[in-house]
């Protein structure tokens, strides 16, 4: 039986799935992939709250905050650090040779070139 004060967290693997189709190279941001699954409701928060837990296989470094900030380097400094290096290794841009904002006009994958799930 299911126990009403534990979270049921299979909405998780929906947001996983999405995040999947994310390609090399691009990046959306929490509010994109909310709006994209359509499977069920979630918002940006909960976005964010499922990156968070993420398992290894899922390109969590492809989903970046609004404007294209970094919002784990609340976090940890150094996932911050790994997001920045791993999106350098897909030739996504950055605003500046130092900068840690993406460049959304050249890396941001639109809804209208992506599927909806």
């Amino acid at each position: 039986m299911l126990n009403p004060q534990e979270p049921n967290l299979d909405w998780h693997e929906t947001v996983y799935e999405y995040v999947r189709t994310i390609p090399s190279g691009k990046v959306m941001t929490y509010g994109q992939v909310a709006d994209c699954v359509t499977q069920i409701k979630v918002t940006a928060r909960m976005v964010g709250s499922a990156m968070s837990m993420v398992p290894m296989a899922v390109p969590w470094h492809r989903v970046v905050g609004a404007g294209g900030h970094l919002p784990i380097g609340k976090r940890s400094a150094e996932l911050k650090l790994l997001q920045i290096r791993l999106l350098k290794a897909e030739k996504v841009e950055f605003r500046g040779v130092d900068s840690d904002l993406v460049d959304m006009n050249f890396s941001q994958l639109t809804v209208d070139n992506h599927q909806q799930q």
